[in-house]
């Protein structure tokens, strides 16, 4: 296998000729700014670092999105909904941000990151045109992130590097994403049903392909996180395609031959990962999220600022742990208005979701990678309520 410093100049080939590619189709600048920022290429090239390539490609990607003089067809709330819920919640991090106990450290772990992924957003929807430009986007995005699961996935299988925890040893990446044991196998509990997913929704042989790498990567790199949650999350994105399968048995008999390989190949691995499970992790959760209460109960209606709640934590229950769980760093992070955005945010994203399935249903054959891509991202989204994890790094880098 090719150890992952050999592979690292393909994120720089890609990323310049996907700049070339985004002159004739600007879906191809914006998957290149998703390469520049979630590849890390300015910690690992200093070039890119001092020339300031994040923000100097931002604003010639977004200028040439902007070009296309259908860009803020996508971004009105008309042709989508969910723009309305979403600006309430900038306008719900801005506030807490003007309030936050630490602007510094507000915006080093939370606000920083938020931008940059708003403005990917913004640059998707102005890119994503027609359905060529979708497939361009969701195939990047799926093959990026089989990228940065190899680094992990390496250590796994050569049983070199990874993080030396008192119950064996965890394998990540050294920065960036992927780089906790939560932070993987949340990303990789997101990644597995949109894969799995776009195996069935495969429009040639080549896709079904790519698609199957994909899935086997995910599921590899779970795994060797070491994750309880990521153990919980394969059982729930299990019991969600089950559940949202047109045909159910014939889903359980083609799953049931597909679980005996996992567990024959890494049968050994998640059994150690799930005798970790207990009360206590639950009850850790549970008090992230009474301790979130805590905090708007005394008096941080507004919350005590994006990426806070680690503050906020030590100085009211002297407890230096972030909450563990989604529910409760929004609750304290963002008070109650970004309680209830996120909520109104969630529940339009999945009717979106619900709606679009539906529509791509009743066109049969034309409708079918609309069907199961929307599918994947409806279960992504369930899995990642469910296990609920807030995304560290190991660099102490949040990432929601």
């Amino acid at each position: 296998m090719p150890s992952p410093d050999q592979l690292r100049i393909l994120t720089v080939i890609f990323f310049c000729l996907l700049i070339v590619l985004g002159f004739k189709r600007p879906i191809y600048a914006v998957t290149a700014y998703m390469v520049l920022v979630y590849c890390k290429l300015s910690s690992y090239y200093p070039l890119f670092a001092q020339i300031r390539a994040e923000l100097l490609f931002a604003v010639f990607i977004l200028l040439r999105v902007i070009a296309t003089g259908n860009f803020f067809k996508n971004l009105t709330f008309t042709n989508n909904p969910i723009n309305k819920y979403l600006l309430y919640l900038v306008l719900s991090v801005t506030v807490s941000f003007i309030i936050a106990w630490d602007h510094q450290y507000s915006w080093d772990m939370a606000v920083y990151h938020f931008i940059k992924t708003l403005l990917l957003y913004i640059l998707i929807m102005g890119a994503v045109q027609e359905k060529k430009d979708l497939k361009i986007f969701a195939w990047s995005y799926m093959c990026m992130f089989c990228y940065l699961a190899y680094e992990p996935i390496f250590g796994f299988l050569t049983g070199t590097g990874g993080s030396q925890q008192m119950y064996g040893t965890n394998y990540i990446a050294e920065i960036g994403l992927l780089s906790g044991h939560v932070a993987l196998a949340n990303n990789m509990n997101q990644m597995v049903p949109i894969a799995g997913f776009m195996i069935l929704g495969a429009e040639s042989k080549v896709e079904r392909a790519i698609a199957l790498t994909c899935f086997a990567v995910f599921v590899i790199a779970l795994v060797g996180s070491g994750s309880r949650g990521g153990v919980i999350g394969l059982a729930v994105t299990a019991s969600m395609v089950i559940f949202f399968s047109k045909h159910r048995t014939k889903t359980i008999m083609f799953m049931l031959p597909l679980l005996g390989i996992v567990l024959v190949a890494l049968g050994s691995t998640i059994m150690h990962t799930a005798s970790r499970i207990d009360n206590s992790a639950t009850g850790g959760r549970l008090q992230g999220l009474s301790h979130g209460i805590g905090m708007l109960r005394k008096g941080n209606v507004a919350g005590v600022g994006p990426g806070c709640y680690l503050i906020a934590r030590q100085r009211y229950f002297s407890y230096r742990m972030e909450a563990h769980n989604l529910y409760g760093q929004i609750i304290g992070d963002l008070g109650l208005p970004g309680m209830v955005v996120t909520f109104l945010l969630m529940r339009e994203i999945f009717r979106v979701l619900l709606r679009v399935r539906r529509t791509a249903l009743d066109a049969g054959d034309q409708g079918r990678f609309y069907y199961y891509l929307m599918t994947g991202v409806l279960v992504s989204l369930i899995v990642r309520l469910v296990i609920s994890k807030k995304k560290v790094t190991a660099d102490g880098l949040s990432h929601k």
